[in-house]
């Protein structure tokens, strides 16, 4: 870490998940912007297998795991929900109802509510991609729909599409055998559009360009970057190769259409802009794999990365003709961090009124910025506080 940068997150709570955490999300809908949810995954070591490591989280160095026999596994998991309040000035995270089912190894809300209902996806080492809804009025997770990928696979990501027509609407997903599934939903059913082969080994990353959903980006541990067109996935509209090991994150600006970010287990963070893809406008590197990028949904002016092997960070991006990019702060305390999320709700109106929003205040003066993280080794979830330099 460099001498500039100081691991200065003030943690509120550490909360043991029991099997390993690895992914999430804070819901992003009013009224229910005090709930996160935490996906976790654990594989089951049987003596039949005697397995003592599993290719399907990645480490970073996946050169000898790509003949794995998932079928042959067992492998354990769910999603916990908790509820966020404060009290006198500190936040807290309370469970308020457990799901269990094989493992989770990612967790995605849509921007908005569909059909007016509070849905979310998943993607689980059954190679399902999973719909659930979590009502307003319960504590309850209800399973709504269920697809599969592709066959002995194990769902590595998701994304949903950044349209506003929301009674219905579609997901991209990603597998372990390389392929992106185009499903679906409406009227509680879920159904596959297309599917195709997108990378040469385990697709660990795909999602949506938010601002048009005829845009898929998708990376691979082929080392590649890949965009589609989903009315012709017969070939992608550019492949990249910037990138040196296995890209597992992307995720487009929530406010500038032609500007995205991606990582990889390179450690190289990557800031694009889709209308030259020929080099990254701006980068820096984090010292560790980046499995999960988050760009803040305010303003769009920070980057939180989970970054395996070096914890977590948050990054500034508004200069990016500034590079490398300045990293904020690090929080370290992590073991193979893969799971992190900003929090919506201002810390100083949880307990008055948890339909405000930060953005909702209108201040951007002295912030509180409210996150999670997850750790998988230790099998840890987080929730800390950072308070930019302003």
């Amino acid at each position: 870490m460099s001498d500039s940068v100081k691991d200065c997150a003030y943690v509120h709570q550490k909360i043991d998940t029991g099997l390993n955490a690895d992914s999430v999300e804070f819901c992003p809908y009013d009224e229910q912007q005090n709930i996160l949810l935490c996906g976790t995954y654990k594989l089951q070591e049987t003596p039949e297998s005697d397995v003592t490591t599993d290719s399907s989280i990645p480490t970073g160095d996946e050169s000898s795991q790509h003949n794995s026999s998932p079928a042959s596994q067992i492998r354990l998991g769910g999603i916990s929900a908790f509820s966020l309040a404060c009290h006198d000035g500190k936040s807290h995270l309370s469970e308020v109802c457990k799901f269990d089912m094989c493992g989770v190894l990612d967790i995605k809300w849509p921007g908005v509510r569909i059909n007016g209902k509070s849905l979310f996806g998943l993607v689980d080492a059954e190679g399902f991609l999973q719909i659930f809804d979590f009502p307003k009025e319960d504590t309850n997770l209800i399973p709504v729909a269920k697809e599969i990928l592709s066959e002995s696979s194990l769902g590595l990501s998701l994304g949903w599409d950044g349209g506003r027509e929301r009674l219905c609407s579609k997901v991209v997903a990603s597998d372990s055998k390389g392929c992106v599934n185009l499903v679906c939903l409406e009227n509680g059913t879920l159904s596959t559009v297309s599917r195709w082969k997108a990378h040469d080994f385990e697709a660990w990353i795909t999602a949506f360009h938010d601002f048009d959903s005829n845009i898929v980006y998708s990376g691979g541990d082929d080392c590649t970057l890949k965009g589609w067109d989903v009315r012709d996935t017969t070939k992608p509209t550019f492949v990249s190769r910037r990138h040196t090991m296995g890209v597992c994150s992307i995720q487009s600006h929530p406010f500038d259409e032609n500007i995205y970010a991606t990582g990889s287990y390179d450690e190289d963070l990557l800031i694009w802009d889709r209308r030259q893809q020929k080099r990254p406008v701006a980068e820096t590197n984090l010292g560790g794999g980046i499995w999960r990028i988050k760009w803040d949904p305010f303003f769009g002016q920070y980057i939180l990365t989970a970054t395996m092997y070096n914890g977590t960070h948050i990054v500034k991006c508004q200069n990016l003709d500034s590079s490398p990019l300045p990293i904020e702060t690090q929080h370290n305390d992590h073991n193979l961090a893969y799971g992190a999320d900003w929090c919506r709700l201002d810390k100083t109106l949880m307990s008055i009124d948890n339909k405000l929003s930060l953005k909702d205040t209108g201040c951007q003066d002295r912030i509180e910025y409210l996150i999670s993280t997850c750790s998988f080794y230790d099998h840890s979830l987080h929730l800390w506080e950072w308070v930019p330099d302003v």
